[in-house]
């Protein structure tokens, strides 16, 4: 399960909601499943990158658009291919399920 500062509860997805995930959501849980594996902070990613920390957070939590050099980059220093970087399985339905979850919560904070 994906670390968070504060329980939330969250509703599950199922498989279907694979299908329908962006190219960014695919590369943040990529990062996410690479810091996991590798028990790194977004600041290593970086400096292994030679990128802005906060790019790599923006990255890994879907909020921005990778350049293709960057996602070149990421290949090379990280040593995985780009198959395996954008690979979504059943074993990530938790991170999509929060995504979800903090999505509805910050759309429902921004209608009056």
């Amino acid at each position: 399960m994906p670390r968070m500062k504060r329980d939330i509860p969250v509703e599950p997805v199922d498989m279907a909601s694979l299908e329908a995930l962006t190219f960014q959501e695919r590369l943040a849980i990529g990062i996410e499943r690479l810091k996991a594996e590798r028990d790194v902070k977004n600041r290593v990613l970086a400096e292994q990158l030679g990128v802005d920390e906060a790019y790599i957070s923006r990255l890994a939590r879907a909020m921005g658009d990778v350049k293709l050099s960057t996602l070149d980059k990421m290949q090379r220093a990280w040593n995985v291919d780009g198959e395996n970087l954008l690979k979504v399985t059943e074993a990530d339905l938790p991170l999509i399920a929060v995504w979800k979850t903090r999505l509805k919560k910050k759309k429902a904070a921004e209608t009056p």
